[in-house]
This record gives C-alpha cells, sequence and structure tokens, in this order.
C-alpha cells in the first residue's frame, strides 16, 4: 500500500455523537409539537446530512420550513458535551501527521468546525470537506475526489476511515480502500474497533 493520505468520517468515527444528535433533532421536534425520533430516524441522522434529515423527520411542507429556520437559530454548542471523543483520537492522529496528509469528509455542516476548535483537533486535518463543500453528498464521491484532487494524490494512495454504508458506498464509487469503524456489517477492506487497531493497518 503505497498510502499517502488518511481521511476520516466525523461522527461515529472520530466522535460518538449518538446521544447529540437525538438531543439536538428531538429539540427541533419538541418545539414543532412532534414526536421524538425513534431508533430507525436515529440511524439515519446519524448519517445524513442535516437538510436530508429534516426533510425525512418532517413530512409537512410547513413545519419542515419552520424546521430548517429554526435550525439555523439554535446555538449547537449547548449539544457539545453529548459529544464523546473516541479513544486515542489525538495519540493516532498526531502519529499519523508525521508522515501522511490527514483529511476529513463529512456529512456535517458548519458544526464540525466547532467540533474540532472546542476538542483541538482542527490542527490535525488538513482539509475538511463539510457538506458545505460539496454540491452531490455522501454516498457521492464527490468529497473524496476533492480531497484527492488538494492533496494530488490517486484513489490508491488514500483510504477512508467510516461507519455508516454510505460511508462505504462513497469510498467504493472512489475506489478508495474502505476502512469500517465498529461495524461489522459494512462491505469493508478492514474492519477496526478502535483507533489503535487503524496503526496495525497503516504502516
Amino acid at each position: 500500500m503505497k498510502l499517502k493520505a488518511i481521511v476520516f468520517d466525523c461522527d461515529g468515527v472520530i466522535f460518538d455523537s449518538k446521544e447529540a444528535n437525538r438531543a439536538y433533532y428531538d429539540t427541533i421536534l419538541k418545539i414543532l409539537e412532534l414526536p421524538p425520533m425513534t431508533e430507525e430516524q436515529l440511524y439515519y441522522a446519524h448519517t445524513h446530512t442535516v437538510y436530508e434529515v429534516i426533510d425525512y423527520l418532517i413530512p409537512d411542507p410547513i413545519l419542515r420550513k419552520k424546521a430548517h429556520i429554526l435550525r439555523k437559530k439554535i446555538d449547537y454548542s449547548q449539544f457539545i458535551p453529548y459529544l464523546k471523543l473516541e479513544p486515542n483520537v489525538k495519540e493516532v492522529l498526531a502519529l499519523f501527521k508525521k508522515s501522511f496528509k490527514i483529511g476529513m469528509a463529512t456529512s456535517r455542516a458548519n458544526t464540525v468546525y466547532q467540533l474540532l476548535d472546542t476538542y483541538k483537533l482542527s490542527n490535525y486535518f488538513d482539509i475538511i470537506i463539510s457538506a458545505l463543500d460539496v454540491k452531490q453528498v455522501k454516498p457521492h464521491p464527490e468529497a473524496l475526489y476533492k480531497i484527492m484532487t488538494y492533496f494530488s494524490i490517486k484513489p490508491e494512495e488514500m483510504i477512508y476511515v467510516g461507519d455508516g454504508d454510505i460511508d462505504a458506498e462513497m469510498a467504493k464509487r472512489a475506489k478508495v480502500i474502505f476502512v469500517a469503524y465498529k461495524n461489522k456489517g459494512l462491505n469493508s477492506d478492514f474492519y477496526i474497533d478502535n483507533f489503535l487497531e487503524l496503526l496495525k493497518i497503516v504502516k
């Protein structure tokens, strides 16, 4: 493997963000006097953009419009305490930073920068592609194409670490090696349960 770059998803990989996502969207639903998310809806929220999630959760066009207005007014910092940084993230990123380019391709929008700044992770990443930086979101491979162009590398010189089916599909379409994080149900080249195991793959 002539590896030059390692690219990560954010939610479910860098952070355990399940409860943060639950609290965020349930807050919007509560204000609109709608029931909280089901577990199935929560999984969708975990892997898709905020625009897709609101459209998915709220079929009524009038309420949906109100939800999009609400989300712009809500201060996301109140949900950051619900997030948990995965173990050994900083130590492993620091090691990789010495030898590889580091990127992120995430379905998050502007909140990704607030998260990385809060947890002092921003300096580890050479490029971050959020949902705001692409015309076509996951599973379309545009985000990975942008990163490859930025680093001037080929697909076989990069790996992508993700935890969802749309991550696996995006990597497949981009012809990039995929590492499944804490999800053995995905079609993947490698499977890991923690960041230390990633060190065994990336040598």
